[in-house]
């Protein structure tokens, strides 16, 4: 038998906190700066790699403490078992924003989004667009923080 190749295609490797860490840059990969990592819209929710499911607000903290501006992920929320919540680094600190259904079932980011037929889709749409949140105006949906696989 012969030695296997190290390296040859392997996977983004993740830093122990869940964060995403790049070990090389693809020569075809000219992905804009304010352009987050493409989140496939069609994939259920569940089987996203950001969403973290009944974790708490402060373990969502303790996760993206280690991470870089802009980076987040999906959890459930503590207040409303139907509702999810977004969990963002920023330069302020951390922010938490709920992520609803309406009436319509759809889902709505905070106050000022429009209606999303699902939370991936949201994900999806702010990872290129500014967040229509007050404080995170400035910021896109740019790095998701992976669930930890020990």
């Amino acid at each position: 038998m012969s030695p296997t190749k190290e390296g040859k295609n392997r996977p983004p490797q993740r830093h122990s906190s869940g964060c995403l860490v790049n070990t090389k840059m693809s020569s075809l990969d000219h992905t804009n700066s304010n352009m987050g990592e493409r989140i496939d819209p069609s994939t259920p929710l569940e089987s996203q790699f950001w969403y973290h499911g009944a974790i708490s607000r402060t373990d969502a903290e303790s996760l993206l403490r280690l991470c870089k501006e802009a980076s987040y992920l999906v959890r459930n929320s503590e207040t409303s078992k139907n509702d999810f919540s977004l969990s963002l680094k920023s330069s302020q600190g951390f922010m938490h924003m709920k992520l609803s259904r309406t009436k319509e079932n759809k889902y709505v980011l905070g106050q000022n989004s429009g209606p999303f037929d699902s939370v991936p889709e949201i994900i999806h749409f702010y990872s290129s667009r500014k967040l229509p949140i007050k404080g995170a105006e400035h910021m896109s949906l740019l790095y998701p923080v992976a669930i930890r696989t020990l």
